[in-house]
């Protein structure tokens, strides 16, 4: 305990300890946290039992900015919405087979990914535009959204940011943090100083990684 307690005093004395695991995080957290990314794909899950012929389905599997999953059962939908893993569940279907076709598309999305949701609706409002402008001559809407929204966590960059910096954080420590602790012990003699005394080279170790793990543990506090 008592090597313990002045390594840690001799981390909190080391400005690099401090800085790479206490301060570089934070500024990077605070730099890069709040800043929006750019341009996303998004996961739409489809229902099984939907018109997989209609040219909505065909328009959205063209486009670059939708990635469709339809092996998904309900509840892993349900909860996936929940969480904002996907952008929105989705069904196609024809209310009219004889004749001119009529669209009916049921729109689920959720609050936790409430961007990508209405990229989507943006999407299928283009593809249906188009639709209905090629069906202008009968004078009827060959589609129509019906859309609908589950609550659920919204998440934002830093959301993101700061679970990889807390493990940025803990990974330098644990990595470099008694390997050069021993090294600039040696370099100083006070390894070799240590041996000469009493004190057993596994109590010298278990010294180092208990004050490493006090100091990791209080950066990730900090971080967190």
């Amino acid at each position: 305990m008592a090597l313990a307690k002045a390594s840690f005093r001799s981390t909190i004395k080391s400005p690099s300890a401090v800085v790479f695991t206490l301060v570089f995080p934070l500024i990077f957290i605070v730099v890069f946290g709040f800043i929006g990314g750019g341009a996303f794909k998004m996961d739409v899950a489809v229902d099984k039992g939907m018109d997989q012929n209609s040219p909505i389905l065909k328009g959205l599997t063209g486009s670059h900015s939708v990635n469709i999953i339809d092996n998904m059962t309900d509840k892993e939908v349900e909860e996936a919405l929940e969480k904002g893993n996907i952008a929105a569940w989705l069904n196609i279907q024809n209310t009219r087979p004889q004749g001119m076709p009529h669209y009916v598309i049921t729109l689920k999305t959720s609050k936790a990914s409430a961007d990508k949701g209405n990229m989507l609706k943006l999407i299928l409002d283009d593809i249906i535009s188009k639709m209905n402008l090629s069906a202008a001559p009968q004078h009827q809407d060959i589609a129509e959204i019906r859309s609908s929204e589950v609550s659920g966590r919204k998440y934002s960059t830093i959301d993101f940011i700061l679970p990889g910096q807390l493990g940025f954080a803990l990974l330098s420590t644990g990595v470099f943090g008694t390997a050069f602790v021993f090294f600039g012990l040696r370099q100083t003699l006070v390894l070799k100083r240590f041996f000469a005394t009493p004190v057993k080279r596994s109590y010298i170790i278990l010294g180092e990684g208990l004050s490493r793990i006090v100091f990791a543990l209080l950066g990730a506090c900090l971080i967190s």
